[in-house]
């Protein structure tokens, strides 16, 4: 694309119809169309709505730096409100809520991995306070759980201890095993400080047991954080409500609302259900940002939550898609990945040459080749990927290649997902 465009900038500004023609020209043909195609099916979608792209744009418009509550009242409060009203659509405990009595509460953090990373470090911190030292730190996290996790250790300075996973468990982490490892951990004078529990796991939709695991962090006073960023939004489904049953237990839960939550990227809903080892990690307060309102402990001030001063108005696209779908909107569109995914599910399964690797979970449906080895599963991928139709990606899963199928776009329907199958048997055909 480089070559395509001038080697600096204009003296004198352009026209929009000259801009727009090299948008449409030279930009679009090299984007991947993560939203706006529906033949993509790998990764996680994002899954943006026009009402969360018109709260986007507003929230350019109106440029607000909501830092601390007297920047931007409106935009503080309407966060803690919407966030209030996400966590009762996810049926999360009251002591994640800020209308909660307790010391807990929501913030919007960028990321789940900017979640990670400022949970973790509370429990650091948390921990410093006993006179642990952080070389000696460690983080539990499963073979499974994704790399922001093992990042955040690796920004943080601390330890991460993988706990292997096994198909017989469906690659869920094993509250034993880590149990396990923590007490090695502990004979040998290290300081564990916390463990990152899935529920939606990237490879192949896992869930961790939350029950158990919260249970042996109890033990030894582990922070448990759930990373829940794309999993997180199946717990409005009454049909899944039972593979969250333990979050009254756990420290935080982080949901990606740029998954399927209809919100345009970036927007992480993190709860927290003590606020203080947060405000203790990252409260900084220059004297140029000393006010009374903040000083007098009645208003809430997002800085202190967060890892950068300033912050976008987020809130707004999200309360935009909550106003105009209603819980029933939100409801349906995530029980039609579901849907979708069935649907994939059985088409895969009638297929004589290929085979479903793990139980389909959630919207995400991984298969093989049936009978064929881990070079011809990289041929087929390969195949698909060079026709352009249908987008797809593969992970391993106990040491082997499958592919990755994850349905639920806004727009996406039966005649798409028939559509990424028939591209899938037509190049296996043709290649076999």
């Amino acid at each position: 694309m480089q070559k395509g465009l001038p080697t600096s900038a204009p003296t004198v500004g352009e026209g929009w119809q000259s801009i727009m023609s090299d948008l449409d020209s030279k930009i679009l043909p090299g984007l991947t169309h993560w939203e706006a195609s529906n033949r993509f099916f790998a990764y996680f979608k994002p899954h943006a709505s026009y009402p969360a792209v018109l709260g986007e744009m507003l929230c350019a418009g109106l440029n607000v730096m909501g830092f601390d509550w007297i920047a931007s009242p409106a935009c503080t409060e309407l966060e803690v409100v919407t966030l209030d009203w996400l966590g009762q659509f996810l049926n999360l405990p009251d002591k994640f809520l800020g209308s909660s009595e307790g010391p807990g509460g929501g913030v919007i953090q960028g990321s789940a991995g900017e979640s990670a990373t400022v949970v973790l470090l509370a429990a650091a911190v948390r921990k410093q306070k006993a006179q642990s030292e952080r070389t000696k730190m460690v983080v539990y996290v499963s073979d499974q759980t994704h790399a922001i996790a093992q990042k955040a250790t690796m920004i943080l300075g601390i330890r991460c201890r993988v706990v292997k996973t096994s198909i017989e468990n469906r690659f869920e982490m094993q509250a034993a095993d880590l149990e396990a490892a923590i007490e090695e951990d502990v004979k040998n004078g290290l300081c564990p400080i916390a463990a990152v529990a899935t529920t939606g796991t990237t490879s192949s939709c896992a869930f961790d047991p939350l029950v158990p695991i919260a249970a042996v962090c109890k033990k030894r006073d582990l922070w448990v954080h759930v990373d829940a960023a794309y999993g997180g939004a199946y717990a409005c489904l009454d049909k899944y409500r039972e593979k969250f049953e333990g979050l009254e237990e756990v420290d935080s839960f982080c949901v990606n609302c740029h998954k399927k939550l209809l919100c345009p990227f970036d927007i992480a809903a993190l709860y927290v259900a003590n606020r203080r080892p947060i405000l203790d990690a990252l409260s900084l307060q220059p004297e140029y940002l000393r006010n009374a309102h903040s000083e007098s402990g009645a208003v809430v001030d997002f800085e202190h939550w967060q890892m950068p001063l300033g912050r976008r108005f987020r809130s707004l696209k999200l309360w935009f898609v909550m106003r105009r779908f209603g819980t029933e909107g939100l409801r349906f569109h995530v029980q039609n990945g579901c849907d979708l995914a069935d649907y994939f599910a059985d088409l895969v399964e009638k297929d004589e040459e290929l085979e479903i690797s793990v139980p389909v979970s959630l919207s995400l449906v991984c298969f093989r080749w049936k009978g064929r080895g881990e070079e011809d599963q990289q041929r087929l991928l390969d195949a698909v990927k060079a026709r352009g139709e249908a987008f797809v990606i593969h992970t391993k899963l106990d040491g082997r290649i499958v592919i990755r199928v994850a349905c639920g776009g806004v727009e996406q329907t039966k005649e798409d997902v028939l559509g990424c199958y028939n591209v899938i048997s037509r190049e296996l055909r043709r290649i076999k």
